[in-house]
């Protein structure tokens, strides 16, 4: 078992390459999740190449590439251009989200639609050597374990997995047991019912069951951080070093 310590990137939207890379190695992190609607976005060569080059000076490297794509959207060509841009930036990981529509609203002929399309661009991912993985959310199919679990089972890619993160109306513990087959990465947070950030040792109760329940089913994977209180980088590294504690 082995947990891997990084950064989203979009935590800090208004920081640049150089800014969002130091502060990642002096959080004690070894990777950045770089985000494609600000930071790398899809087919910009010049941030890219600005981003391997802040990596390589930090001896970071990139775990996955942040995209917003949706799988209702049908566009393959903006789908390739994001993979390309996943490859060249060194991410074995392309995330999407899984639709607009939460599970509980969703009708056949949409679940149809997302398991045809995720089966197709799957495809492309493999062709550039991708996994496609989605994040754990509300509003979109991928919003608890058993929904997650279902849709994952029933589009049978091996590179297709998921996130998971805590949401504030779940049973967190049962969902990230239900995803541990087809999990990948975990975006690591405090927050409340009303989305309030906090300091990440205000959850501790509840991360170290989440923890917990990964070592128990001797789970590798990406912890990435995200959404830090009032957007302080003094307050990112406070929590970075409480996230370093939890996993020692």
């Amino acid at each position: 078992m082995k947990f891997e310590l990084g950064m989203t990137s979009v935590t800090f939207r208004e920081k640049s390459i150089e800014e969002i890379a130091l502060l990642t190695k002096k959080a004690g992190l070894s990777f950045i999740e770089w985000g494609a609607d600000r930071h790398v976005l899809p087919l910009d060569l010049d941030a890219v190449r600005n981003a391997r080059i802040q990596m390589e000076k930090h001896e970071l490297f990139c775990s996955s590439y942040g995209s917003y794509y949706r799988m209702v959207e049908k566009d393959e060509d903006t789908f390739r251009a994001i993979c390309k841009t996943a490859e060249a930036l060194g991410a074995d990981t392309v995330r999407a989200w899984l639709g607009r529509t939460g599970s509980e609203r969703i009708t056949p002929a949409q679940y149809t639609d997302l398991l045809e399309e995720t089966k197709k661009l799957s495809g492309i991912a493999a062709e550039y050597g991708r996994t496609l993985a989605f994040e754990f959310h509300g509003k979109t199919l991928n919003d608890n374990g058993e929904s997650s679990v279902a849709f994952l089972s029933d589009c049978a890619k091996e590179n297709v997995k998921t996130y998971w993160q805590p949401l504030s109306y779940s049973d967190n513990e049962k969902n990230l047991s239900l995803v541990l087959p087809y999990l990948c990465a975990v975006h690591v947070f405090t927050w409340d019912d009303e989305y309030r950030r906090y300091p990440l040792a205000d959850g501790t109760h509840a991360w170290k069951k989440y923890l917990q329940i990964l070592k128990d089913a001797d789970i590798s994977t990406k912890l990435i951080m995200e959404f830090v209180k009032d957007d302080d980088a003094e307050r990112f590294l406070t929590d970075a070093a409480v996230l370093r504690e939890w996993i020692r």
